[in-house]
């Protein structure tokens, strides 16, 4: 743990990001209460329309979730399962509430075990670092998961300025989670490609997933006027997400969690240097330049 309470692997900006958020008066506690509200309303539906995980049911998604949670060193999280073809998963939580995670059948059907561990993972990363009430907020805002009444009660706490730095935030902590399904994973590989999927879109059959030339593609990106699209994203692209992974294999902090994933040749960077190499892919807007250290 960092001396901030929180997990020492999380991505920086995202604790920067964070400390933003909860200097706008009142949007904390606010966002809680209509978050508390809704995942009550949400886990009663998770109950009588999806299938319950348990050592009885789907053991080996189970039994994954309760290895990601050994790791990580949180509480086994409840699993459901969502009649749902999509390729998501998605967490509730709050500070009064046991941590749901919801997969869709979408995403068991087409991603192998390995790259389940990466996905639950990531949710239980999202657990660890107390992302639930802002992640959950984004959301509802977006109306991703919500009524339009939720919607717009999440609408009248925000301003412009706000939504954009809580979308900031948000990509933020998707980099922290990723790093959260690596110290879970059994194989670094099975991590990126959770990602490379979210890009490519169907099982790999026999293709292989050339990450360089995904490097490559990230540099158009990055030089492209058009990246600043992404400030209305919740999420990173998937190619700024895997060079963010790609940074943190290097990194000794992960070795520290998971010293038998480290191959014997490699040479390993500190954290403030992942970190200073992260912000280059994922950086947007100032906000998310100013703790730059290159």
């Amino acid at each position: 743990m960092s001396g901030n309470g929180l997990p020492d692997y999380g991505f920086d900006l995202d604790y920067e990001l964070r400390k933003k958020l909860d200097s706008i008066p009142n949007l904390y506690r606010s966002a809680q209460t209509i978050v508390g509200t809704y995942a009550s309303q949400q886990i009663r539906k998770c109950n009588l329309s999806m299938l319950a995980v348990g050592p009885k049911q789907f053991s080996e998604v189970y039994q994954v979730a309760c290895d990601c949670a050994r790791i990580l060193g949180i509480g086994i999280p409840n699993v459901f399962i969502m009649n749902n073809p999509a390729v998501d998963a998605y967490t509730i939580a709050t500070d009064d509430i046991e941590p749901v995670i919801v997969v869709y059948s979408g995403l068991l059907e087409r991603f192998s075990l390995g790259e389940l561990r990466c996905v639950i993972g990531h949710e239980c990363g999202h657990i660890h670092n107390q992302h639930s009430i802002y992640q959950t907020a984004v959301q509802l805002f977006m109306g991703v998961l919500s009524s339009s009444t939720d919607k717009f009660s999440m609408g009248r706490l925000l301003s412009a300025s706000s939504v954009l730095l809580l979308k900031a935030w948000s990509r933020a902590s998707e980099v922290t989670a990723d790093r959260a399904a690596m110290i879970c994973s059994e194989n670094l590989e099975d991590a990126y490609h959770v990602n490379a999927k979210l890009l490519y879109g169907a099982a790999f059959g026999e293709r292989q997933i050339n990450y360089e030339a995904i490097r490559e593609q990230l540099e158009d990106e990055i030089s492209n006027p058009s990246k600043y699209y992404e400030l209305t994203d919740t999420h990173p692209t998937a190619s700024r997400r895997i060079a963010a992974q790609q940074e943190f294999a290097e990194c000794e902090t992960l070795y520290k969690w998971r010293p038998e994933l480290r191959s014997a040749d490699l040479i390993m960077r500190t954290r403030a240097e992942t970190e200073a190499r992260c912000r280059r892919y994922l950086r947007l807007s100032q906000s998310e330049r100013a703790g730059d250290r290159e």
